[in-house]
């Protein structure tokens, strides 16, 4: 019997054999990789000694602020915590592993991480995204961490997640607290807490709106370490 010319031995067409060869180059790739996947980033470090990370990281809140934001970490409820303004990553990393102490939930880091000067005059830009990324591997925080390189008024808009932890320290001026505070607002758990950084500056906005909320009556001061101030609606 005559042998088809178009053929291959085992009746593979001659036209589909790169098409093939090509697939099972694919596959094979992809065992090879996962059997030669790096394990290195799978562990969390574990130190029961606050201080330990808190060295590791660059920021400007001292270590009773870092304390007081580990705490109301491990306590926060609802689906996931939300910082706003994260710099370096020193608050990120105390949120951080408060959570993985308490409920475990996600932090989300809303930090654009563009060039920009601060109402106290501070220098800020994408240096300090690549000291974010370094601060993330030191602390193992990467674990619970997402960062979103993006502004509030741009993610919280379709945001679905129930926020039980609001740490704000992001643009200073009134009208730009005020602005992540209308943002997140909305999607605050039953039991949420608010937390300003550099609040007790009555020229800043966190403090001008601070007391814009409780005079409202519908906020109520419940904890505070330096410059940080703590709210929670009242129920």
């Amino acid at each position: 019997m005559k042998r088809d010319p178009h053929l291959l031995p085992g009746g593979t067409c001659r036209e589909e054999y790169p098409m093939c060869k090509k697939l099972i180059k694919r596959v094979l790739n992809q065992i090879l990789q996962w059997i030669i996947r790096s394990d290195a980033f799978d562990a969390v470090e574990k130190n029961p000694e606050l201080k330990h990370y808190f060295d590791k990281t660059e920021g400007m809140i001292n270590f009773d602020e870092a304390v007081l934001l580990y705490n109301l970490a491990k306590q926060a409820q609802g689906e996931c915590i939300i910082e706003v303004g994260s710099y370096r990553g020193r608050s990120t990393t105390m949120l951080s592993r408060g959570s993985m102490d308490g409920n475990k939930l996600p932090v989300y880091a809303i930090e654009p991480h563009e060039s920009y000067t601060g109402v106290l005059g501070g220098k800020f830009g994408s240096a300090d995204r690549g000291a974010f990324y370094q601060c993330m591997l030191d602390t193992s925080s990467y674990h619970m961490v997402r960062l979103v390189n993006l502004s509030s008024e741009i993610v919280a808009p379709n945001w679905n997640k129930k926020v039980g932890l609001l740490w704000i320290d992001g643009d200073h001026s009134y009208d730009g607290v005020k602005r992540d505070f209308e943002c997140w607002f909305p999607h605050l758990a039953k039991n949420a807490v608010i937390a300003f950084d550099d609040s007790q500056n009555p020229d800043l906005g966190p403090r001008q709106l601070i007391e814009e909320l409780v005079k409202s009556g519908r906020f109520v001061e419940i904890d505070h370490a330096r410059n940080i101030t703590v709210l929670a609606q009242k129920i």
